[in-house]
């Protein structure tokens, strides 16, 4: 229910501007997950990869976000004798997320970019599904005039009895229309 909201509130926010001259993109990312806190000790880094899509005018931009990431449990001893040939160790965790980006300075050749987004998360790692907050910083390299090459760090900070958290570095592709 909330991914539909979030989607239909997304898709609204695009069509109140669409007489307007604004600049809508997409973007493929791949990256590293860092989990931090507590998290460190019951998880290992591990890798993701992902689809952003935006619409901005000028400094400011609505986008939406989902990613894949892929980490592996600690083990110890005992357990890794066990299940060292078994895959339940690798965990999932999906991520949704929608929110806002503000551009700092001139796009001309590189654009620094903070967000803040909400998110909800999925996959096996989970017991249900939780929210949390996103805030990230990153930036834009022009290649040419409709392509860019991305680079953004995120905090995942998200809810439950303890608050969990993890960081996730992406660098991607971005395709501008």
């Amino acid at each position: 229910m909330k991914t539909t909201a979030s989607l239909i509130l997304f898709f609204i926010s695009i069509n109140i501007f669409t007489q307007s001259n604004r600049i809508h993109s997409i973007s493929l990312n791949v990256g590293l997950i860092i989990p931090v806190e507590k998290l460190s000790g019951i998880m290992n880094s591990g890798y993701n990869a992902g689809l952003d899509i935006e619409t901005r005018k000028n400094n400011f931009a609505v986008f939406a976000a989902g990613k894949l990431n892929i980490v592996k449990n600690k083990l110890t001893v005992i357990e890794f004798e066990y299940y060292y040939n078994e895959k339940k160790w690798e965990r999932t965790i999906g991520e949704i997320t929608a929110g806002g980006r503000w551009y700092l300075g001139d796009s001309k050749p590189f654009s620094a970019n903070v967000d803040l987004a909400i998110s909800i998360y999925t996959g096996n790692f989970f017991q249900k599904i939780p929210w949390g907050f996103q805030p990230g910083i990153g930036g834009n390299f022009n290649i040419t005039k409709k392509l860019s090459a991305n680079l953004n760090m995120k905090a995942n900070v998200i809810e439950g009895e303890d608050w969990v958290t993890y960081l996730g570095f992406y660098s991607g592709v971005r395709y501008s229309f």
